[in-house]
């Protein structure tokens, strides 16, 4: 075997495994065990003017986008939509931007704690759980206590030339790839 072969066979295997290993932590998913996943049949939004749909500026268009993908993934896991206060889980969304107090205030209207995570009732399906700019959170938010209990990340990779229609379809492959990881399903 030449060098230059050996060469390509060394960095081939190196981009396959770099590849594999990016594939992995697409979208890793954080949820508090102790709640009970299987309990949930109905899910709603917030609606505007909440605390929750402050904490974001985001245009009309774009939420309109996230929330329809969010109800056809559901709907096809044999969810249905409820009115808010009959929901059994109230589904949330935060789009990361530069602005760290947007996620800052995002994660205090869910109430999601990032050092409870430490604690043994949350489980992770990845050890680097992080965030990151251009990243979709999905956040589950128990209704009853007003308390994140799930949360997924999933890249967008939003590029300049992307018309309406591409960025569609990465919405909905990022919120599909997140949802079907809802656990006891």
């Amino acid at each position: 075997m030449t060098i230059t072969s050996l060469m390509k066979l060394v960095l081939s295997s190196l981009v396959i495994v770099l590849l594999s290993g990016c594939g992995s932590m697409k979208n890793p998913v954080i949820y508090y065990d102790k709640f009970d996943f299987t309990q949930v049949k109905s899910y709603s939004f917030y609606s505007s003017g909440s605390t929750f749909f402050d904490s974001q500026n985001l245009p009309h268009s774009q939420r309109s986008s996230i929330e329809l993908a969010i109800e056809r993934s559901l709907d096809a896991q044999n969810f249905h939509y409820s009115e808010l206060d009959k929901a059994d889980i109230i589904v949330t969304y935060h789009l990361v931007k530069k602005q760290t107090q947007d996620y800052v205030n995002y994660n205090k209207a869910v109430l999601f704690c990032s050092y409870c995570l430490r604690a043994n009732a949350w489980r992770k399906n990845s050890s680097d759980w992080r965030v990151y700019p251009g990243g979709l959170i999905i956040d589950l938010v128990d209704p009853k206590r007003n308390r994140s209990v799930w949360r997924s990340i999933y890249p967008l990779d939003f590029e300049a030339k992307d018309n309406s229609k591409q960025l569609n379809e990465k919405i909905i492959e990022a919120v599909n790839s997140m949802l079907t990881q809802y656990p006891d399903k």
